[in-house]
């Protein structure tokens, strides 16, 4: 069975998605945030990460940042309010796809789909995010360990 880990330190959100997924046919592991989302990765070994920006401790663009270095096949996908993010910060480049959170996961399934189809191919699939072959430095990957970019929305 596939295996989805999700995390996001909002509880309804987690136990909306999990049953979501499950009803898809997915075993869902959740987490609460970012530290708690690499010690199942580690654990576990599920076949996609499935991450919120903002959440407490170590945030999804942090632990996307740690995967990367442990798992770099692991298909990482940001589910997230903080879109702007996914474009404007250089850690989010690192993922595999980019989906805003909405009610309706349809967005949210597909991607999920789509990366675990692709996730053997030699050219990544990428959702929301700029193109696979823009660079994302080294500073960007150690980064994403230590900086916790400000997640307002501007007017």
């Amino acid at each position: 069975m596939t295996t989805i880990l999700f995390a996001d330190d909002n509880r309804n959100i987690n136990e909306h998605c999990r049953r979501e997924l499950e009803d898809e046919g997915y075993r869902v592991l959740v987490a609460f945030n970012g530290d708690e989302a690499l010690r199942i990765v580690d654990r576990c070994q599920p076949d996609v990460a499935v991450l919120d920006i903002c959440m407490p401790g170590t945030n999804g663009l942090q632990a996307l940042g740690q995967v990367r270095d442990r798992y770099p096949d692991l298909p990482v996908i940001l589910f997230t309010s903080f879109d702007d993010a996914c474009v404007h910060d250089e850690r989010a480049w690192l993922a595999t796809a980019c989906v805003e959170k909405h009610e309706d996961l349809s967005e949210l399934k597909s991607a999920i789909s789509a990366a675990l189809r692709h996730r053997h191919d030699a050219r990544p699939y990428r959702l929301g995010l700029p193109p696979a072959g823009m660079h994302v430095s080294a500073g960007a990957r150690r980064s994403s360990r230590s900086y916790a970019p400000p997640m307002e929305r501007s007017p």
